[in-house]
């Protein structure tokens, strides 16, 4: 490591959510973890191990190539992809064992005879208008349709909630109304699969009655409500926080500008702290003139337009200096991490440093933290794209 610009996985965090999770579950349904993207940017190997660990069976992913990747380093849980796999490739997924959806663009007809057992799950569209069938008898004659195959079993059928975070349910209501349809059009079939599914992270904490046998849960995984407002403060915690060094402290005068386009002008003698972080490193340019950054446990706003590997902000009156280490999200970073700390470490020990200083600092869970959603509403976006948006430039640390 030798930019001073890193995210700290906090891999105690993600237990603690899904410990948190499993208490709020329906006796009797199972969770399901969405790890696509990299687990939202965190680093899906770690995070599948450690899900794993906590006794989480069952992962999500968007496409074939994130499942085969887990499954190389994971034989035993069980992922299901939820976007489109093509006929094709049909026998590359029961090869690994990976459950599949049958979307549209897989239709039953079209898959080869398969060497072995491939298990699917039916997308069913109840409202979002994105994938699935739509109608009841569409259901059904799929179901027959694989239920006619030896090469084909039928182990699921989900649906995707539009809008279970909103304030009025009457959407998600309606939604599983539909649901319920669908259900008992292949019940009366004899073709119900054993797991049926529809919640989210919201439909969890929201409503017990969304559970069925398994809930989809992505970004509340990763401590972030996609509704905050439904959950008392710190039932889950960030397990990812951006740190990024401070690269230069100096002083600016009235009628000064700061940035490309010059759009902030300095109104008053100000001290202007550069940091280590900007847009290419998933700090979104948004935030220009209206992000903030967490140091020595005071928030500071970003001045001027965020740069592609840079910020500035206003850290008048505060003390700072050229080493220090400040958050563009998550936890303040610890105080061992100060003037000078970083450089006083060779490249190839600081990854364990601050592994090491992260977990001594056994107040993590009390210090100041900079959240994401305060961040993505000002950036008019949301954490879950702030999160999968941090680049692969930008080391992981993982944390225990």
């Amino acid at each position: 490591m030798y930019r001073p610009l890193f995210a700290v996985i906090d891999l105690a965090h993600l237990s603690h959510n899904i410990r948190y999770l499993k208490s709020r579950l329906r006796s009797g349904a199972s969770l399901m973890v969405a790890v696509k993207a990299d687990a939202y940017g965190h680093g899906v190997r770690a995070v599948v191990e450690r899900l794993v660990r906590e006794g989480v069976h069952h992962v999500a992913v968007a496409s074939l190539e994130e499942a085969l990747e887990i499954r190389a380093f994971h034989r035993d849980v069980n992922i299901l992809v939820l976007g489109a796999v093509t006929p094709d490739a049909c026998a590359k997924a029961a090869e690994a064992e990976i459950e599949i959806a049958l979307t549209d663009l897989s239709p039953v007809e079209e898959i080869p005879r398969l060497p072995k057992r491939l298990r699917v799950h039916l997308p069913l569209d109840t409202g979002m208008n994105r994938l699935g069938v739509k109608r009841t008898d569409e259901a059904v004659a799929l179901a027959r349709a694989i239920a006619a195959r030896e090469d084909l079993e039928l182990v699921g059928a989900g649906t995707h909630l539009a809008a279970a975070d909103a304030d009025d349910p009457a959407h998600a209501a309606g939604q599983m109304e539909r649901l319920g349809e669908f259900v008992r059009a292949l019940e009366e079939a004899g073709l119900r699969p054993p797991r049926i599914h529809a919640g989210n992270s919201a439909a969890l904490l929201r409503n017990p009655a969304w559970h069925l046998d398994m809930v989809r849960v992505g970004i509340a995984a990763y401590g972030y409500s996609p509704d905050p407002s439904v959950l008392p403060v710190h039932s889950l915690r960030p397990v990812m926080s951006l740190y990024a060094g401070v690269l230069r402290v100096a002083r600016a005068q009235p009628g000064e500008t700061v940035g490309y386009g010059a759009t902030f002008t300095v109104t008053r003698p100000m001290t202007i702290a550069t940091v280590a972080g900007g847009y290419a490193d998933g700090y979104p340019r948004q935030l220009s003139n209206q992000g903030e950054v967490l140091v020595r446990g005071e928030l500071r706003p970003v001045i001027g337009r965020v740069c592609m590997d840079q910020l500035m902000a206003d850290v008048t009156g505060l003390d700072v200096a050229t080493g220090d280490i400040a958050a563009l999200f998550g936890y303040d970073a610890p105080s061992a991490w100060r003037t000078g700390w970083w450089s006083r470490l060779r490249p190839e020990e600081r990854r364990v440093r601050v592994q090491e200083s992260y977990r001594m600092a056994s107040n993590v869970e009390e210090r100041r933290v900079l959240s994401l959603h305060r961040l993505a509403a000002r950036a008019q976006t949301i954490p879950y794209e702030i999160l999968c948006r941090v680049h692969r430039r930008v080391p992981r640390v993982v944390c225990d």
